[in-house]
């Protein structure tokens, strides 16, 4: 139930308000600022989804058919969308200063390159067209951010919104997991819009979302961030009006009820099950299933810890890194929400512990908050204490950490001005919402500028690779004396050592150009060029 304030205000996250333009523009304008920061985003995605649409790329032995552990569908949206900007970039000449104007401003050159200094660009330009899919989904993950925030305006309150849009925008977290392709990132964009339509009581369409997330994204794991959403909507037909008609039917009317649920439910996941194994089955050759098989090994078998093991620490420095005290904050909301009510409950001629209509967000809103909440420690309680341990297997949790934190905010808050109330009652000690949403604003603000300062640490001092890669595409291997060899079919190699990691992908690369590796102290397995077969042989 929304309290009567956010009843009253329109929401100033809906898509087209002046406050979502300023907030896309913004998030856009910085997305390729953040480095690539995860391996697998290269040779895991970036790769494969280049060899669908230039038959060039390096494999990992996932995408073998005798492995099979990611899926082409996570691919085929983003490959679709590549396909209309290259159409798009068509029409633009090779040597318009639009162009260059765009490349500066999607790659966010330094101040040594010069538009002048560009070559012509032909007319598929792969780093600008990758540019553009980064910035395409940090648009993506606006989007989400968007609805989320706004659902959370409109059904709960205004001063939360507000302070997890704060939280949001200002953490280093989201500002390298927004523009990755990763099952992790898409399942976090997924999260928020199954979340948003739960907070309206649109279930059906928070059910849809999560199993979108379950089972075309190709990570499986995140299925226990839906549970609670799936238990709520069976909750809700077990408990709605009509099922509690006093009749002797009620008993069958709830039974109904669940059972469309659960029917719905099935249907939908049948028939994505059905489209991501046909689509899996045209890219392998035979029928497969990414998200058992991927299930199976990392469940199983044990085998993520063959890419090292980490302790219980390795997460918490993370969420430090990347959230400071936000992410304390975000973590302890649920024990602070759910022990002030439970005080409340033990004591109820104590006003300490109530909420009513005059504080930012009403008691009856604290069961929604507890819904958003309860998955980020399921999440937690799984993957926490998993040997291997990677920084992406948070993400999904990210838009739970800035919400939590704003809320453990608001309960200090009111806790605070409830006892200063007690202890000089005759005072006006509670100050007008406006003044708490500000007030709580400035507490944010010392940990939002160190949030700030880490990410521009991270573009500072990581962003060499896609630099280096860059000036090689437009300044080296573009030039004329290797043009005969292009005309030749002759191959170049681009070769790395070591640092094979750094790689940002094949969209760096152009025609008939390819990534070479050289003996270094690593001795595990490379990936290795797709063949003309790709993962069917």
């Amino acid at each position: 139930m929304a309290s009567s304030t956010a009843k009253k205000t329109v929401s100033s996250y809906q898509i087209g308000s002046t406050l979502s333009i300023l907030y896309i523009a913004i998030r856009v304008s910085t997305a390729n600022l953040s480095p690539i920061t995860d391996c697998d985003e290269v040779f895991n995605y970036w790769e494969p989804l280049h060899f669908i649409l230039y038959g060039s790329g390096m494999q990992t032995w996932e995408y073998a058919p005798q492995y099979a552990l990611r899926t082409y569908v996570y691919l085929l949206p983003m490959a679709g969308l590549a396909k209309c900007l290259q159409f798009l970039l068509k029409f633009l000449p090779t040597s318009s200063l639009i162009r260059q104007q765009l490349f500066n401003l999607l790659l966010l050159q330094s101040s040594t390159t010069t538009t002048q200094d560009i070559l012509p660009l032909d007319d598929d330009d792969k780093p600008l067209l990758f540019a553009m899919l980064r910035s395409s989904l940090i648009l993506l993950s606006c989007y989400s951010e968007l609805s989320f925030l706004s659902s959370i305006h409109d059904t709960i309150s205004p001063t939360l919104a507000h302070w997890t849009a704060f939280c949001s925008f200002t953490t280093a977290g989201n500002f390298h997991a927004s523009p990755a392709l990763l099952p992790s990132s898409t399942v976090m964009i997924l999260w928020r819009l199954s979340a948003a339509n739960q907070l309206r009581g649109w279930d059906g369409y928070a059910i849809l979302w999560g199993l979108v997330a379950v089972l075309a994204v190709g990570w499986p794991f995140c299925a226990v961030l839906f549970v609670s959403t799936g238990l709520w909507a069976l909750w809700k037909a077990a408990v709605s009006s009509s099922s509690l008609e006093r009749n002797d039917d009620g008993v069958g009317m709830r039974c109904r009820l669940m059972g469309r649920v659960l029917i719905r439910t099935a249907l939908h996941a049948i028939v994505i099950q059905a489209i991501v194994m046909l689509i899996d089955y045209y890219y392998y050759g035979k029928i497969v299933s990414p998200i058992w098989n991927i299930f199976v090994y990392n469940a199983t078998a044990g085998g993520d810890e063959l890419y090292g093991v980490e302790p219980l620490s390795y997460y918490f420095k993370n969420l430090l890194l990347n959230f400071n005290f936000v992410g304390l904050l975000g973590i302890l909301s649920l024990p602070i929400l759910l022990g002030r009510k439970l005080l409340a409950s033990s004591f109820p001629r104590t006003t300490l512990f109530r909420r009513g209509d005059g504080h930012f967000s009403s008691g009856t809103s604290d069961s929604l908050k507890i819904l958003m909440l309860v998955p980020m420690h399921i999440w937690m309680a799984i993957v926490f204490p998993r040997p291997h341990k990677e920084e992406r297997f948070l993400f999904p949790i990210y838009p739970m950490l800035c919400f939590g934190a704003s809320i453990a905010l608001e309960e200090i808050m009111m806790m605070s001005m409830q006892v200063l109330s007690l202890v000089r009652p005759k005072s006006k000690v509670a100050p007008s919402p406006n003044k708490c949403m500000l007030l709580g604003l400035v507490l944010l603000s010392p940990f939002a500028v160190i949030s700030i300062s880490r990410s521009f640490a991270l573009h500072h001092y990581y962003s060499a690779p896609l630099d280096l890669y860059q000036h090689f595409y437009y300044h080296h291997i573009m030039s004329k004396d290797t043009t005969p060899k292009r005309e030749n079919d002759e191959v170049t190699y681009i070769c790395t050592a070591g640092e094979w990691y750094r790689f940002p992908s094949s969209f760096f690369l152009p025609p008939n150009t390819q990534l070479g590796f050289l003996k270094s102290s690593f001795s595990g397995q490379l990936p290795q060029p797709f063949t003309e077969f790709g993962s069917k042989k």
